[in-house]
């Protein structure tokens, strides 16, 4: 090979160099921001379940016998009881399920019941509500499920204060009369759908 022709090649090979040396640091770069991408991080989350919980306030349990006594065809009495919510989540229903000794030939011979809501506690003989009275469910054989719409006790730590207004049936049998006997209450709640948190 000639001088001259040498001395041309230095050049180009000066160039190929250049551009190889660009082509790594390109590469190089392109690795560094890889590695950016592949750092991470990692946090705990936490998750408890709610308590479906809904009671009868005087004895904080979910089912609670009404004792009824001294009844005559066609006479009435009343009880009270509180519902209240003391679990740590709302409910979507409530229903208050009775059930009742038969008596006669049929449960419209039997007691029935009627239930209704006062805004406020009743007063101790279940005769006043110094609030707003909500009829519930009117009167009907006492061996029943009831439906308690927009009750109080939806929400955590309310309360519903019901009367029950309890008759025994004027068909009832003559041996009906002077009997004793209790019906068995028990509240159910439905929790609401889940939810997104």
């Amino acid at each position: 090979m000639s001088r001259a022709a040498h001395r041309a090649q230095r050049p180009r090979r000066r160039m190929l160099l250049a551009a190889g040396l660009a082509a790594a640091l390109v590469l190089g770069g392109a690795a560094t921001a890889t590695a950016l991408f592949t750092s991470s991080d990692t946090a705990d989350a936490v998750a408890r379940a709610g308590v479906v919980t809904v009671s009868f306030s005087a004895t904080a349990t979910t089912t609670v016998p009404v004792a009824v006594s001294g009844l005559v065809p066609g006479g009435t009495a009343r009880r009270l009881v509180d519902v209240t919510n003391t679990g740590t989540v709302a409910v979507a229903a409530l229903q208050l399920e009775s059930s009742a000794p038969v008596v006669g030939a049929s449960s419209s011979d039997g007691l029935q019941i009627a239930l209704d809501r006062c805004s406020q506690p009743w007063s101790t003989d279940g005769a006043t509500c110094g609030g707003t009275t909500t009829p519930i469910a009117p009167d009907r054989p006492a061996t029943a499920r009831i439906d308690l719409p927009a009750s109080p006790a939806f929400a955590v730590g309310a309360t519903d204060h019901l009367r029950l207004t309890l008759r025994l049936s004027e068909s009832s049998p003559t041996a009906a009369q002077g009997t004793t006997g209790s019906i068995a209450l028990t509240v159910i709640g439905v929790q609401r759908p889940g939810r997104h948190l």
